[in-house]
């Protein structure tokens, strides 16, 4: 997606340093996992809409949903939370991959409810589907097919947006139809995972 490594993971530290300042101030209150999830697509809205980061042009829309109608996969899922990410470069050739999340936070998080979750996900999406653990020091995140293993290795959100960008993660099935900004395609997408919240971020060479 993003074929330059330094411009790649200049663009994840940017993201993920905004998420993880959100997380750390809302972990100060007697919040739950769905407020500071609610907030997500807002903070990276608010940050990033039409900034120019490296070459890149971002833009960003954001949905949230609180009810699904009869296509909904919300009980096979609990997905809390889904990503769109677009990248066109110099060429314009665009690629967008989708990402599930299910959030929780840390201090309220039992292992056998995120292996059932993992295993639901995992239905939907092996290479795109991941679990994100808030905490005081910001958004942990694990592999959903790590989670049933001994030794489930996270990592920094700031890495799971770098992973993207270099094609390691993200899944190119799970993506709405047509190109960056219909939110109409964005909101069956969603409704069809029945996740709660979904940010679409786009970002075109310039």
């Amino acid at each position: 997606m993003i074929q330059d490594k330094e411009a790649r993971r200049v663009i994840a530290n940017a993201l993920g340093n905004a998420l993880n300042d959100l997380v750390r101030d809302r972990m100060r209150g007697l919040v739950e996992e769905p407020d500071i999830t609610s907030r997500i697509g807002q903070r990276l809205e608010d940050r990033f809409d039409g900034v120019m980061l490296e070459d890149y042009r971002v833009r960003i829309i954001t949905e949230t949903i609180t009810s699904h109608g009869p296509r909904s996969l919300e009980k096979p899922t609990g997905m809390d939370l889904y990503f769109a990410i677009s990248v066109e470069d110099d060429l314009g050739n665009e690629v967008t991959k989708g990402i599930l999340v299910q959030a929780k936070r840390g201090d309220k998080t039992a292992l056998p409810d995120l292996v059932e979750q993992s295993r639901r996900m995992n239905k939907i999406s092996k290479k795109g589907s991941v679990i994100w653990v808030y905490s005081p020091n910001g958004i942990s995140v694990l592999r959903s097919v790590d989670v049933s293993r001994p030794i489930a290795r996270g990592f920094g959100v700031d890495n799971l947006f770098e992973r993207v960008f270099e094609c390691e993660l993200g899944d190119l099935r799970r993506v709405p139809k047509g190109r960056f900004g219909d939110r109409e395609n964005l909101k069956e997408m969603i409704e069809e995972l029945g996740a709660k919240n979904a940010v679409w971020l786009d970002f075109k060479w310039a």
